[in-house]
């Protein structure tokens, strides 16, 4: 636990995890008029792994306050560990730790797992990229890895809307109205090894799907 919390003090630390959530994160959902619908799945305490579409860069944050009840623990792609002030902000404020993207990163699955293992809510968008609007991509058999290792109930989140505030397609175009649907914890049924990780990601992203309405 020591290496964990000297790269992340936030683990043992959550004050200012609180602080930014009724403040940044409070301001960003109220601006994109959030409606969030299932929060009772979420289990209130014990290891969980939340997985959720991407469509915004303010999913992270709106994803974060439509929990709201517990501490939301997030992959955040490593380039913005190269940014300064941001990087101080999602790193001791905003519960991020940073995933390199094109390649399987054991270093971050292994992070999520050791977070996880510690009875958190860990956060992960399968897709690994923002998806155009009204789109899904292709989840990274990481996501399935991560999920058949755990072996902790997993919650599926829709997150709807967010990309016509900044997302792959818009930028800026107008106050969103979005929607964050919550479904009920699964668990996948799979043995735990290499061939089995896609399908499991695969299974992620269909739990996904299914909460469109």
């Amino acid at each position: 636990m020591e290496t964990l919390t000297a790269n992340y003090p936030w683990v043992k630390r959550k004050n200012a995890y609180w602080i930014w959530l009724n403040s940044v994160a409070r301001l960003i959902a109220v601006s994109c008029r959030l409606k969030v619908y299932g929060r009772e799945n979420i289990p209130a305490t014990g290891s969980v792994l939340l997985v959720a579409n991407h469509r915004s860069y303010l999913d992270p944050p709106l994803v974060a306050f439509a929990v709201k009840k517990r501490p939301v623990f997030f992959m955040a792609k490593a380039e913005l560990f190269e940014m300064p002030v941001l990087s101080t902000l999602i790193k001791h404020w905003g519960n991020a730790f940073p995933v390199k993207r094109g390649r399987v990163d054991l270093k971050a699955l292994k992070t999520a797992l050791e977070i996880l293992s510690k009875g958190e809510l860990v956060c992960i968008f399968p897709e690994g990229h923002r998806a155009p609007a009204g789109r899904f991509l292709k989840p990274k058999w990481g996501a399935g890895m991560v999920a058949l290792k755990a072996g902790v109930p997993i919650v599926p989140c829709l997150v709807e809307g967010s990309e016509k505030f900044i997302g792959k397609d818009s930028f800026f175009s107008g106050l969103p109205r979005v929607t964050i649907r919550f479904g009920k914890p699964f668990f996948i049924d799979l043995e735990d090894k290499k061939e089995n990780y896609k399908k499991a990601a695969d299974i992620l992203m269909e739990k996904i799907k299914e909460l469109r309405v």
